[in-house]
């Protein structure tokens, strides 16, 4: 029998695993020899198996504590080989279970957990105490830092370091000394010096994240064994999603550890509302509104940690968790230790991050942990019964083994689709469309909001608003008012500037806000929108609560704002995009767009997007044979492109990228300069098209403002944000002109040089990532920039503007420059023989001055 290789060693991995053939089981080793197993195998249970009815295929195979096979992913190996395959799986449908030949009638004897513990003891040793020594190392210099900083407690290094950073322009990190004191220095030197730059100078609790999870299960266990019991508390954190068996262990572990540290603390953090509630107000989570781990598990978690040290500030904390690379595609970037990680005053510290799932499973094997059991019945991973990140194959287990748990989130689908007249409920529901909700349209929210103009004065309306509007005002600054029958007036300082605003409230429960003379300030803008969506949308989550440092922000049962403790952070309004989990959640995608004073409105219902025939993008080969024979080009069929299909839409790409003119086919001066670098310079050419696309073509407007970098988009999540975008069009109308985008990116240097795009696969088909482009050309910067200042009619702007959550274009949205590299490019520009515009970057200042005298054109004129 031949043994099967299944994936990609990973390269981060301290062991590479083989299989144990001869005792069926696996070794962990440095030894070249073998060949080594990508994908971290797991042990499978009876369990498992008599869910898969495996004893009515011809296994025999004890009902014994001991695991009797291993999996890799779903595969199964027996002594090495592949005996097993199951595909497919769902809510409505039993997977489909493949024996291999080696796989008929097999009869199992369990694992030897002797040998396989001989086998990897040294190992396990040197990966357990690697973990224990970073978690000492952790705790002493944390420890250390609290009682050192008792010596100064009005002293906040962290605050005198961010400052003189300000000043001096240098990265700054506070040190502490071996004299119990701190310092501040340059990173550069703490860097040359050996010293490790601590993240804040006062811990007041240090806390185990508890999930119910195998991961978790050996973080507690592993800092149990360093940490004095009397020195951190374990928080188990209920969000209404949990499994019956995750409660169970919770109860089971509680016990288990209280009978070995009597003295250890442990608590439970659980929203006040049930999660069903959430549902009624938020709509169902989905992978767009991942609304439920803030709401149902962070906001609880810091609300409780308040609760514990008996403050009204959120504490300090440093919290331990379980998490691991291995987990998933987002966490494979995260940091051993990190600062604000998902909550401000919090440093998450993660010290099994580079374990396998092997690695995790051999110590609870080994020292006989409890763990949970839904493990030993087949689930991989055990967080949430239901979760818009599930695969089939948990949704199945899940079906099976717990169906009053997650019977009322299926109904609550159900009937959410019955009532939108949503046909094919169960093949909706079996091939996950409904994790892919974007926008509030299927559910029956009364408020609403209607941004009428944004500048010079912002105006909008809100209906039904949950909340006072003078209340979350005072987020924004203070101000003073008077009242008149149904109308405020007032006057708001917001960065030392006086704004008169005006409120009517009208008998419909609906209102009118304006705000005077916003001077195109994005990040004002982007304030006031958020103040507005949460003054509209707000359920009382309480997420925006616990990310108020001083505690000046109460929202239950009502929403209160200490003034005298409001130090106008804006950290309640900066978490998320539209400052509050509801409005992102259920607003109307289309909701926050101005209807009059925004040219390039982009949520408008005309059908101008659908301007590509068939999907036709603009292709580099036709660019190309463009520019070899621009003078005659429409006047002649030597191209060979058809003069019916395909020149209509690629004259239409053409003007939209300002290479020709836009009342007739000549081309403009833009392409003729363009023209004449093609040759020799075709990166610059494509960063400048885009450019001009981004403004001009209205599904590439829509790409660059709604798409992230960094996040693999499946088609069918494109589709669902486009059709969010634009509720009003339907069908062909959409898919053409996003297939022409798509297109575009296939057959030009848009994923190539620029790689704006990186084009791949998901579940085997066609999924895009924008791809952040920091090598950008110092003309396109410089074009870039003045199109955006002509189009905001200011010539003096700011980096931080492009980089507001709030912004929607810009050289930010258009290539995801990071800042560091755009100030780079600012500087060069300043020094460039033309001196197209001069910046102020040091002192904390971010200004960016422009010519008035020269245009876009210009830039185009002088640079290329």
């Amino acid at each position: 029998m031949d043994s099967y290789i299944c994936g990609n060693q990973r390269e981060s991995s301290m062991f590479k695993i083989v299989w144990d053939k001869p005792h069926n089981g696996v070794i962990l080793t440095m030894s070249s020899a073998g060949e080594a197993l990508g994908i971290a195998p797991r042990p499978v249970f009876y369990e498992e198996l008599d869910l898969l009815e495996l004893n009515r295929l011809g296994w025999t195979y004890p009902h014994s504590e001991a695991p009797l096979l291993w999996a890799c992913d779903r595969r199964y190996f027996y002594c090495g080989v592949l005996v097993m395959e199951v595909k497919g799986g769902n809510l409505f449908d039993k997977p489909e279970v493949m024996l291999t030949p080696e796989g008929e009638k097999l009869d199992l004897v369990p694992i030897d957990l002797e040998k396989l513990r001989d086998a990897n003891s040294d190992a396990m040793f040197l990966i357990e105490h690697e973990a224990m020594e970073f978690i000492n190392n952790i705790y002493r210099r944390y420890k250390g830092i609290t009682q050192a900083s008792k010596i100064n407690p009005d002293i906040d290094f962290q605050a005198l370091a961010a400052r003189l950073e300000k000043r001096t322009g240098q990265k700054q990190v506070v040190v502490k000394e071996s004299c119990d004191s701190f310092d501040i220095m340059p990173e550069s030197e703490a860097n040359a010096q050996g010293k490790s730059a601590v993240l804040a100078s006062k811990i007041d609790q240090f806390v185990v994240s508890f999930s119910g999870g195998k991961d978790s299960q050996v973080l507690l266990d592993l800092v149990a064994r360093v940490i004095p019991s009397t020195d951190f508390s374990v928080i188990y954190s209920d969000t209404g999603y949990e499994l019956p068996t995750s409660i169970e262990l919770y109860k089971e572990t509680k016990q288990f550890y209280t009978n070995l540290y009597p003295k250890l603390a442990f608590y439970i953090a659980k929203n006040e509302q049930p999660i069903m509630y959430y549902w009624d107000k938020l709509g169902s989570p989905s992978r767009i509104h991942r609304w439920c781990c803030s709401v149902m598990k962070s906001a609880p978690l810091a609300k409780k940690l308040k609760e514990i040290t008996g403050g009204k500030k959120q504490p300090h904390v440093l919290l331990f968790d379980g998490v691991r690379t291995e987990e998933s595609v987002s966490r494979s970037g995260r940091s051993r230790i990190g600062k604000n990680v998902k909550h401000n005053n919090m440093i998450n510290v993660s010290p099994i991050l580079d374990w396998n799932a092997t690695e995790v499973y051999l110590y609870l094997l080994f020292y006989a942990l409890p763990f949970n059991a839904s493990y030993r019945k087949g689930l991989s991973r055990v967080g949430c019964i239901l979760c818009p990140y599930s695969s089939g194959w948990s949704e199945d287990l899940c079906g099976k083994l717990y169906p009053k748990t997650i019977q009322p989130f299926i109904s609550w689908i159900e009937n959410n689709l019955h009532s939108n007249n949503v046909e094919g409920v169960q093949n909706y529901i079996k091939t996950g469309r409904w994790k892919m909700r974007a926008g509030g349209r299927d559910l029956k929210i009364q408020s609403s909001i209607n941004i009428v103009s944004i500048n010079p004065t912002f105006k909008a309306i809100l209906h039904t608003p949950q909340e006072s509007l003078l209340t979350w005002l005072k987020i924004l600054g203070p101000y003073t008012y008077s009242q008149n029958n149904n109308i405020t007036e007032g006057k708001l300082n917001y960065n030392k500037n006086i704004y008169s605003f005006r409120i009517q409230y009208f008998k419909d429960d609906s209102l009118s806000f304006e705000f005077s003379d916003t001077g195109g300030d994005v990040i004002l803008i982007s304030r006031l929108k958020k103040i507005l969506f949460k003054t509209t949308y707000c359920v009382h989550c309480e997420v925006c609560e616990v990310e108020c440092p001083t505690g000046a922000l109460t929202v239950t049962p009502i929403v209160i704002v200490d003034t005298n403790k409001c130090v106008h952070c804006f950290k309640c309004l900066d978490f998320n995009e539209k400052g509050c989990i509801a409005a992102a959640s259920v607003s109307a995608s289309y909701g926050d767009t101005p209807t009059t004073n925004n040219s390039n409105n982009m949520k408008s219902t005309k059908s101008g997007i659908n301007r590509y025939n068939d999907g036709m993008g603009l292709r580099e080969n036709w660019l190309r044979k463009y520019f070899d024979n621009s003078k005659t080009f429409f006047e002649s069929e030597d191209h060979g492109l058809n003069m019916t299909y395909q020149i209509p839409p690629f004259t239409n790409w053409l003007r939209e990228a300002k290479v020709i003119k836009t009342d007739n086919k000549d081309i403009s001066e833009i392409g003729m300069k363009l023209q004449s670098i093609y040759a020799t310079n075709s990166k610059l050419v494509w960063e400048i098209i885009f450019i001009n696309l981004c403004y001009n073509s209205e599904i590439c407007n829509w790409f660059h403002s709604s798409i992230e970098f960094g996040t693999l988009y499946s088609r069918a999540e494109l589709d669902v944000i486009l059709q969010d975008a634009y509720p009003n069009l339907k069908g062909r109308t959409l898919s053409n002109p996003l297939n022409s985008l798509i297109n575009t990116f296939k057959d030009s240097s848009l994923s190539n040089d620029p790689q704006l795009v990186v084009l791949t696969k998901k579940n085997g088909k066609l999924a895009i990532m924008r791809n952040p482009h920091n090598d950008i050309s110092l003309a396109a910067v410089a074009y870039s920039l003045y199109l955006y200042a002509e189009k905001m009619d200011r010539y003096a702007i700011s980096v931080s503007e492009f980089y507001a959550e709030a912004q929607k274009e810009g050289i930010y949205r258009q290539f995801g420059i990071d800042r560091p590299s755009f100030e780079r490019i600012l500087r060069t520009l300043q020094e460039e023989r033309h001196h197209v515009l001069n910046v102020q970057l040091n002192l904390g200042l971010d200004n960016i001055n422009l010519r008035e005298d020269i245009s876009s054109t210009d830039i185009i004129k002088m640079m290329l």
